[in-house]
């Protein structure tokens, strides 16, 4: 049926295929299988005209000579890109009628929809829904029936699983495997390797624009080589057997990064790259998750084509392989955001507003696979995960709401015929740095208000949740945010430093803002200081909970045990130290020992449990040695205290003293300490001797008693007669000492995401000393 030989194709001089040779029979599936950038994108827009090339290529024994695509669709081939290409704003059957354009597929409209919609039932019961409100998997579906309806024999399909759920990905491989079932021919590329090979028939292997390799997919798939490269198997244990031996060497080597840290203003191209090296031989999950690089609405893999590997905390799999973003690749997010600068910052509040709460709605409509992407990475809960995002869709609209909130002031001046005017603007490109342990929250706080501000955003994703932080990017993207007004950017670990430093040193950004550690929040502060970039910075904590003598024990236990357990201790707010006054002491711990043996703990996957994994293996670890330390020097374990793979119950330290490690260190994990003290003085403190202030919290039927401690204790935040843990997106968070300086939130966020400009304009004559 297709019989292609020596196609080439260049983006400039770099040759991205090089002299591919392969065919596709009748009614056949061929797969291509290789690393990000080896060429596979470019093969099929040159097979369907959208790339220029060199071949000779026969389709249904006539020869197609360069042709532009909509003749080559005419002739029977079809292709669905890599991003869907379809139209947000038109419904499903708009989209898919647009679909019926060849004079071949024009008589049997009506029948080719009959089995699309057969095929896809989903899009039967969405037929008048506009398309960007759809998920990505139900797209992904509007995309391969609009190509359908050109009636093709050959379908081409660019990674249709990428960024999907696992069921989504499932229900599409079925249709699929029914549109093979019918008789058409597929050609595939796809990173989601052993599905693609249980689907195909035959496979080629592609590295650095050449073919290296072809045989039967069953075969393949049984590979060890295959299966070490592409599979997440293990490679064999010769050394000299480690690397495929079909890999051959890359054609070119990119191109250094200019001196200055600015790239050539032409677009970034998609040149091929060296083979990706195998990501460590760590099993992968069903559900493993591929994730590209965001950069001007594009997903791309990196431009040295290299991965990394997130595991799954409890189970040990991979659950996502992401792009690991090179400095070029760093360079080219800031550039596509702000080419998109101009246009979006003159955008009218209003219309930023309808986009940021379209982003609100789609983001809750895709909670569920907000939650499978949380609860892979990160070990979360469900129940924190769906938190997240409905907090996070509130902080968009919060967002939305304050467009129109961005004012000015006339300030009086002395001068004649003087108007004197004070104007906040938008400042240009946001770069936006999230951790994974609130991930939709805090991704979402890190670019919504720069957003609403009139600015264009580089969202740098955690290495610990990159699927997660990228559908946030794609949810902007698909509520009709403009290219290059989100791009994410993803990282292996090893190359975070220079990847950060890369997009804070980059002359197009104007502000950093930072959710992290401390120890990471000081790297980041020196460096934006080397470059004077504004910078906010929320960072550590050790949030104290005071309970004074008359205090309301009950309801003091309820907040202990919500800020010191929930997400099992990994929130910058966690009450991670309870100050109880000595005369309440012994009843106030017997109830919140008992409160804390009542809430299960678990794999989150395995039902309804309040506290589910650590974020890692080596995080559990470090808890345990605190609470170890502890003990050894004298404190009593009322609650908790022992270690399941990645899981600890909720753990009480009581009687612990300043020699104890974890009385100054941040634990970030569910344990709390008990600090007993005579007296509001002493609590007082014992409630200041900290590095941090960030959030605390005092308790106590006398409220005025409980304003005047609160107002001493050093922190950004403090809640009375409530837990350590509370955000609301009108709120001016952030806090003080080494938990960070600057406000999210609000109109503390306008402060931080605009210039203040003064503006003076002269009515009338003015009068000058010479």
């Amino acid at each position: 049926m297709l019989e292609v030989a020596r196609l080439s194709a260049s983006y400039g001089p770099h040759r991205a295929v090089d002299s591919v040779t392969l065919t596709v029979g009748r009614g056949e599936t061929v797969a291509i299988l290789g690393a990000n950038g080896a060429g596979k994108t470019t093969l099929l827009k040159a097979l369907a005209g959208l790339v220029p090339a060199e071949a000779s290529v026969t389709f249904e024994g006539r020869r197609l000579e360069a042709a532009d695509p909509h003749r080559i669709v005419e002739q029977g081939i079809a292709l669905v890109p890599e991003g869907r290409g379809i139209f947000g704003d038109l419904t499903v059957r708009e989209n898919l009628m647009l679909g019926a354009f060849p004079k071949r597929a024009r008589a049997h409209e009506a029948a080719t929809l009959d089995d699309v919609l057969t095929l896809f039932p989903r899009l039967a019961e969405r037929l008048s829904q506009q398309v960007r409100t759809m998920s990505g998997g139900e797209q992904q579906m509007v995309a391969i029936g609009r190509a359908l309806m050109s009636r093709p024999n050959l379908l081409m399909l660019d990674e249709p699983s990428l960024g999907l759920s696992p069921v989504m990905t499932g229900e599409l491989f079925k249709g699929l495997a029914a549109i093979k079932a019918r008789g058409m021919a597929i050609l595939i590329v796809e990173q989601n390797a052993k599905r693609c090979l249980k689907l195909a028939d035959r496979a080629y292997l592609i590295a650095n624009g050449r073919i290296v390799g072809e045989g039967a997919a069953a075969a393949l798939a049984d590979d060890p080589q295959v299966a070490a490269a592409y599979l997440g198997g293990a490679a064999p244990a010769n050394d000299d057997a480690a690397a495929p031996a079909f890999a051959p060497p890359p054609i070119f080597s990119p191109s250094p990064l200019p001196a200055t840290g600015e790239h050539p203003p032409q677009s970034r191209p998609t040149p091929p790259a060296p083979a990706a090296v195998p990501s460590p031989a760590f099993p992968e999950s069903p559900a493993m998750k591929h994730v590209n690089l965001m950069i001007d609405a594009r997903e791309l893999g990196a431009a040295d084509g290299r991965t990394f590997d997130r595991l799954d905390p409890v189970t040990g799999q991979v659950a996502t392989r992401a792009a690991a973003a090179t400095v070029s690749d760093a360079v080219a997010a800031v550039d596509a955001a702000a080419a998109a600068f101009p246009a979006w910052s003159a955008l009218g509040p209003n219309e930023r507003r309808a986009k940021l709460n379209a982003a609100a709605d789609l983001m809750q409509q895709r909670a569920e696979d907000f939650a499978a992407a949380m609860m892979t990475e990160t070990g979360s809960t469900k129940g924190w995960a769906l938190f997240n995002v409905g907090l996070a869709a509130g902080m968009l609209r919060e967002a939305g709401a304050m467009t129109t909130q961005i004012t000015g002031d006339v300030i009086p001046t002395d001068k004649p015929n003087n108007l004197a005017l004070a104007v906040r603007q938008p400042v240009g490109v946001i770069l936006g740095i999230a951790p994974w342990n609130a991930p939709v929250i805090l991704g979402v706080r890190a670019i919504a208000m720069p957003l609403a501000c009139g600015n264009t955003v580089v969202f740098k994703a955690s290495e610990q949740c990159p699927a997660t932080h990228q559908l946030i990017g794609q949810v902007m993207r698909d509520a009709g945010l403009p290219a290059g007004v989100v791009n994410v950017v993803t990282n292996a670990p090893a190359d975070a430093a220079k990847v950060v430093e890369t997009l804070i040193a980059h002359r197009a950004v104007k502000r950093v803002n930072f959710t992290g550690s401390t120890h990471v929040g000081r790297i980041i502060a020196e460096t934006a200081a080397r470059y004077l970039k504004p910078a906010l910075l929320e960072l550590g904590g050790k949030a104290p909970l005071v309970i004074l003598d008359d205090a309301d024990l009950d309801e003091a236990v309820k907040a202990a045990a919500f800020g010191a357990f929930m997400n099992q201790g990994q929130i910058c707010m966690s009450t991670e130290r309870i100050v109880v006054d000595a005369k309440v002491a012994d009843a106030f711990v017997e109830k919140f020992a008992a409160k804390a043996k009542s809430l299960p703990h678990g794999d989150p996957r395995s039902g309804n449990v309040v506290l589910g994994s650590l974020v890692s293996a080596e995080a559990a670890k470090r808890v345990k040695v605190l609470v170890d330390d502890a003990t050894a020097k004298g404190a009593t374990l009322a609650a908790g205290g022992s270690l399941e793979g990645t899981v600890m119950p909720a753990t009480i330290l009581d009687k612990v003293t300043p020699s104890m490690r974890i009385y100054g260190e941040e634990s970030f994990g569910p344990v709390v300490t008990v600090v007993r003290v005579n007296g509001d003085e002493e609590a007082i403190r014992i409630a200041n001797d900290t590095e941090y202030g960030l959030s605390a919290a005092v308790f106590s039927r006398d409220i005025g008693r409980a304003l005047g401690v609160a107002k001493r204790i050093e922190s950004g935040i403090c809640h009375i007669n409530a837990p350590t843990v509370h955000d609301e997106p009108q709120m001016p968070f952030g806090g003080t000492k080494a938990s960070g300086y600057g406000r999210f939130g609000g109109k503390a966020g306008i402060d931080a995401f605009t210039e203040l400009r003064w503006i003076t304009i002269q009515t009338g004559p003015r009068p000058y000393p010479f």
